[in-house]
């Protein structure tokens, strides 16, 4: 049998990355930061939106307050009275906080403006409803707050007694573009 010798050379072995594939590493890592990061990093629209569905909370418990009053003082049937709270005079419409910036801050303890000097702008110049947004936002965004006051029917029947019928106001949250 015949062996055959080969020469013995020095293998040199890789130790690290060469330059081009540090390169693409850093490019895919580029290209992921652009385009992945913008998704996870929406902080501020999130604490927008969460202060937001906070103050929602805190509208609706303070609408249940408020209506508590009015029904002790029998006006939840009123279309214009008024109850006292710690901070003041609430404004009510059939026993529910009338939609204007003084009923708001009264019942919230909460300062609106519409120039971004408070801590929550609010836009009430439409007559029964009222608009609340984060400062740096505009009333038309996405990123709101809508409040529509009370509403009741007045029914008479035939012996010519009335009964009033009231719906409660709406809140309505949008966060989609906060």
């Amino acid at each position: 049998m015949k062996t055959q010798s080969i020469n013995s050379q020095v293998v040199t072995k890789q130790a690290g990355f060469t330059l081009i594939e540090l390169i693409i590493v850093i490019v895919i890592l580029g290209i992921l930061a652009v385009v992945a990061a913008p998704r996870f990093l929406n902080l501020q629209g999130d604490a927008n939106a969460a202060t937001l569905e906070g103050l929602e909370g805190s509208i609706r418990s303070g609408m249940n307050i408020v209506n508590g009053k009015a029904i002790i003082a029998s006006s939840q049937k009123l279309e214009d009275s008024a109850v006292v709270v710690d901070t003041g005079n609430v404004d009510l419409v059939y026993g529910y906080p009338e939609a204007t910036q003084a009923a708001f801050e009264a019942f919230l303890d909460v300062t609106f403006a519409a120039d971004d000097s408070a801590d929550f702008n609010i836009d009430d110049s439409a007559t029964g409803s009222l608009i609340i947004y984060p400062n740096s936002y505009v009333a038309t965004d996405a990123c709101r707050i809508d409040y529509s006051e009370a509403t009741a029917v007045v029914n008479t029947d035939t012996d010519g007694n009335t009964t009033t019928v009231v719906s409660p106001p709406t809140v309505v949250t949008t966060v989609s573009g906060c």
